[in-house]
């Protein structure tokens, strides 16, 4: 387990578990959120994405937190990746962590570059548009799986927990 894609909703915990295991194993982490936006949370455009992902999926060992299942196979995460980790948190409990990480943030006055935005859109995103789209992850799973993958899907912060545990 060096190459490692974890995914889930916004507010499921992707950013701690990578952040966990690549201090843990000394694993170089890749935040969709610092590949995706530039400082002002401007859109930075898909094809400068993609060369980004491609280049550090190519290296020995990488962790990269985020979804984007349409643009897996093109990026290189599904390819050369070795294990998919899925975080199926709750979409309610989701809601609540983005809202109290947005609340903590403006409370410790995170630079404005910083500040991860709660938007309608997003809003919208987490309760309704990332469950619609449980049939293309599942699709993409089942893909890996069938390449040799090792996909884990964890349901509930319980089971993230005794992932954690297991952990050598």
């Amino acid at each position: 387990m060096e190459k490692i894609w974890i995914s889930g909703n916004s507010g499921s915990g992707k950013t701690t578990l990578a952040d966990l295991i690549g201090k843990k194993f000394d694993i170089p982490v890749y935040h969709r959120d610092a590949i995706s936006w530039d400082k002002d949370w401007n859109p930075i455009p898909e094809e400068k994405q993609n060369e980004i992902i491609k280049n550090f999926t190519k290296t020995d060992k990488w962790i990269y937190e985020g979804c984007r299942y349409t643009a897996s196979k093109i990026d290189g995460r599904l390819v050369f990746c070795d294990t998919i980790i899925y975080l199926n948190i709750n979409k309610f409990t989701c809601l609540f962590r983005g809202l109290r990480r947005y609340r903590k943030q403006l409370k410790s006055n995170t630079p404005k570059e910083d500040l991860q935005p709660i938007t309608f859109k997003m809003i919208g995103y987490i309760l309704h548009d990332f469950p619609k789209k449980y049939k293309e992850r599942k699709g993409i799973f089942d893909f890996a799986k069938k390449n040799g993958k090792n996909v884990v899907i964890l349901n509930g912060f319980r089971n993230v927990k005794r992932f954690i545990k297991t952990l050598n």
